[in-house]
């Protein structure tokens, strides 16, 4: 059985050092290093004990969810979206007389080294991975279901909802209640992801209207006073009076901003967010968003894995679910004076 010493005294790192990267803790060793010590154990035939169990069976019972890692900093899971579908793909999972194990990862690297060495029955990806799509596919043989992907590789099994009519309808909402002068607040939409759709979504509907979003109405979440920004935007002689977020947890940041700023919600700003989650009907003023089913996306996702396990050679399906307003108190109607 290959140990971690024989892949270090083959590498010239020490045993310690193989440990960190064996377990993803790469935070002191350089990319390079990082990758030439993974293909060292892949070349040599290396499992990790852990893993030792599950690869004695024919087939584990394990299903793993792949998140991104965007910063070591940050626990993923605080992310509301995630931790919500996560809990109901796991729920759905359990039924299946399955056990869902969450992994991390940095890099495409990692992924095909921790779906091999625990011997996974399943993978569900969250997050952008478009750009590995091809790789994993071509590295792996086990059912993959993505969720969000905009991918051009035909075929994935992917679970995503329609985008690009959330952004039509929070720009026709704004509109018909009388907002001439609107902003966008989310991360900046530099690919083919949810964040360009829904933005796309919501910048054609109003170009339709005739109201085209000049560049100092776009607010990124990079932004370091955002309450400084939703003055600026609110003031003059023809201030923003409403703002569209790519997701309630920035909904939630402008509420906090512009309360701090003497910014009322809805009476001098309007705010529409996206997914509904189950905070957003409890804040002040409850906050009018588009609604996505979140759990029905993990049922269907966890579905499709279940069906690609048991028939392999199952075609790929990409499954588009609707999305709907939910209207409440944070949008006001600026022809009558109603608050929506």
């Amino acid at each position: 059985m290959v140990t971690l010493k024989d892949i270090a005294e083959k590498a010239g790192v020490s045993s310690m050092t193989v440990s960190r990267v064996m377990n993803g803790k790469t935070g002191a060793v350089s990319q390079a290093t990082s990758e030439r010590i993974r293909k060292i154990a892949q070349e040599m035939g290396y499992v990790p004990n852990s893993s030792a169990r599950a690869l004695a069976s024919r087939s584990s019972r394990l299903i793993t969810a792949i998140l991104q890692e965007y910063d070591e900093d940050n626990n993923p899971l605080e992310d509301r979206y995630t931790s919500c579908f996560l809990g109901e793909l796991a729920l759905q999972i359990k039924q299946e007389g399955y056990d869902l194990m969450i992994h991390y990862v940095k890099d495409y690297s990692e992924i095909t080294y921790s779906l091999k060495s625990w011997n996974v029955a399943g993978a569900v990806f969250i997050g952008m991975f478009d750009e590995s799509i091809q790789k994993l596919q071509e590295d792996n043989r086990i059912p993959m279901i993505f969720t969000d992907s905009y991918s051009s590789v035909r075929s994935i099994t992917n679970v995503g909802i329609d985008d690009y009519r959330g952004g039509e309808m929070a720009a026709k909402y704004f509109l018909d209640n009388g907002h001439r002068n609107v902003a966008f607040y989310g991360p900046e939409a530099l690919d083919n992801g949810v964040v360009m759709h829904r933005l796309q979504g919501f910048v054609t509907t109003l170009r339709s209207a005739g109201i085209s979003l000049p560049p100092e109405n776009f607010l990124d979440l990079g932004v370091k006073d955002l309450g400084a920004e939703l003055k600026r935007m609110c003031s003059g002689s023809d201030p923003v009076t409403g703002i569209f977020t790519t997701a309630d947890k920035c909904a939630y940041q402008i509420y906090s901003a512009a309360y701090h700023a003497g910014i009322r919600v809805p009476d001098d700003l309007s705010v529409i967010g996206f997914d509904d989650l189950d905070m957003s009907a409890l804040i002040t003023p409850p906050l009018t968003t588009i609604r996505q089913d979140i759990k029905k996306k993990a049922e269907i996702a966890c579905g499709l894995l279940m069906k690609n396990i048991k028939e392999p050679e199952t075609p790929a399906e990409n499954i588009v679910l609707r999305v709907e307003l939910a209207e409440r108190g944070s949008v006001k109607n600026r022809i009558n004076g109603e608050k929506h």
